[in-house]
């Protein structure tokens, strides 16, 4: 059972009502950043930031074009583009840790205790767990997301199967710079699709002054997902690691592997919303079994 509120530090309560007041900035660059990062966070804003912006997918969501069918396509499909992120964050965490790169380690290990629910106390909470939260607004909409052997478009796949590969090739910098990568786009592709959600389904995500306290309650779990990944990838997660990485811009090889990581990300990022777009022109009784696996 996942805990309320009233179960988790008052620092976390405060921090994600935070979450919730930014949600109205549109997060175009990361004011956190050092200035000394600047050849770096100029490749990965430049090179990456495009992809989302100018794609057709991103920019309906963003103008609420799409219909209720079309939207739960992109959230299922999208919830699938990388299933082992944790792991590839623990391995980074870990190979940042065995060169002895205690920032770079710090970085990650920072992330990857947020995925995981682990509180400012050091413990870990249900209710902080990113997975669940995942879960919860999926299900929030009707689709259930653990389902065994979930049919994914052949443009999902292959993302799925490009990070699976750069796990498996185990190359610190370019999980880095693929890290570094989605930590960018993230919040530019959530915000648009908070957007379309709560235009489609305000009776799920949008308070009212009618709503009882479980029913609220309820309205924050269901919503939590998106909206914390919105801020604390683009304030936390994004300049911690630029910052981590800014050291080996002067080394020609590791910057090279940094930047073949974010160019990946770049690379099946687009596969991804291109075959979604095609996707989205499907009948209706194909678009429902790339949504529900039946």
């Amino acid at each position: 059972m996942i805990a309320t509120d009233s179960d988790l530090p008052k620092t976390v309560i405060a921090d994600r009502r935070a979450a919730d007041s930014a949600l109205s900035v549109w997060f175009p660059r990361h004011e956190t950043a050092v200035d000394a990062s600047a050849s770096l966070k100029n490749y990965v804003i430049s090179e990456n930031t495009g992809v989302v912006r100018r794609d057709p997918v991103v920019l309906a969501l963003l103008r609420k074009s799409l219909n209720t069918t079309q939207y739960k396509l992109y959230a299922a499909q999208r919830a699938y583009v990388a299933t082992n992120f944790i792991r590839l964050v623990e391995k980074g965490a870990r190979l940042a840790r065995e060169i002895g790169d205690v920032e770079l380690a710090g970085a990650l290990q920072s992330n990857l205790n947020d995925e995981m629910g682990m509180a400012p106390d050091g413990k870990i909470y249900d209710a902080l767990n990113h997975r669940n939260w995942k879960i919860n607004y999926l299900r929030s909409i009707g689709i259930e997301a653990d389902l065994k052997d979930f049919p994914l478009l052949r443009e999902t796949r292959a993302h799925v199967d490009a990070f699976l590969e750069i796990e498996a090739g185990g190359n610190l910098f370019s999980i880095s710079g693929a890290l570094l990568s989605l930590e960018n786009i993230i919040p530019l592709e959530y915000r648009a699709a908070v957007s379309s959600r709560d235009h489609l389904f305000p009776e799920i995500f949008c308070h009212s002054d009618e709503d009882s306290e479980e029913i609220y309650h309820a309205k924050e779990l269901a919503k939590q997902y998106l909206n914390d990944h919105i801020v604390h990838d683009s304030k936390n997660h994004f300049p911690q690691l630029l910052q981590a990485l800014t050291k080996y811009e002067k080394d020609p090889a590791v910057a090279t592997e940094i930047r073949a990581g974010i160019d990946l990300v770049n690379t099946y990022r687009k596969q991804f919303y291109q075959g979604l777009g095609i996707a989205m022109l499907f009948n209706q009784r194909d678009m429902e079994y790339y949504t529900y696996g039946c």
